[in-house]
């Protein structure tokens, strides 16, 4: 006989309960306080650890890839790439006639005067390449930088014509 899941995750409550039951209660009390203890240590140890390491040295956490969105319109393929906290001279976009990547560099802010209490905004750098869904015409690429969201507009190549070749 096969138990389901939720058998066997019943059965082993019940088993922990008597086991509970079996050591007494001050002591399950006892051991489920110390664990308890144990675990805000261990998160106040990693909690201070990092804020001491960034405080004294920024943390390259490596290139991050943001959220994309590719619209393909009748004459055109728009693209929006979330690029918080870069300027536009930060932003580098090369466009092929079937991709699109972005690149973007964040320049040091100096030195801080005090020191870091929280320091959470780490990303440097981001990347993203997005395989278009038609062929477009990378030398007429615009793109524009407004609160935070980059826009790309490409227009697309010519339709491809199809035609009927006779057999001789």
């Amino acid at each position: 006989m096969k138990l389901t899941a939720l058998e066997v995750q019943y059965f082993r409550k019940q088993r922990a309960l008597y086991a509970v039951e079996a050591m007494g209660e001050s002591l399950a009390e006892e051991v489920i306080n110390t664990l308890a203890q144990v675990q805000r240590e261990i998160e106040r140890t990693f909690r201070d650890l990092w804020t001491k390491i960034a405080s004294e040295r920024p943390i390259q956490l490596g290139t991050w890839e943001p959220p994309a969105d590719v619209i393909d319109r009748d004459d055109e393929v728009v693209i929006y790439v979330d690029v918080p906290g870069f300027s536009k001279d930060d932003i580098r976009v090369r466009v092929t006639e079937d991709s699109v990547e972005v690149r973007a560099e964040r320049r040091e802010e100096g030195e801080v005067e005090g020191r870091y209490v929280i320091k959470q905004r780490v990303r440097e750098s981001l990347y993203k390449k997005i395989e278009l869904p038609v062929k477009v015409r990378p030398e007429q690429a615009r793109a524009r930088l407004e609160n935070g969201v980059l826009e790309i507009r490409i227009p697309k190549s010519e339709v491809a014509r199809e035609v009927q070749v006779v057999v001789e």
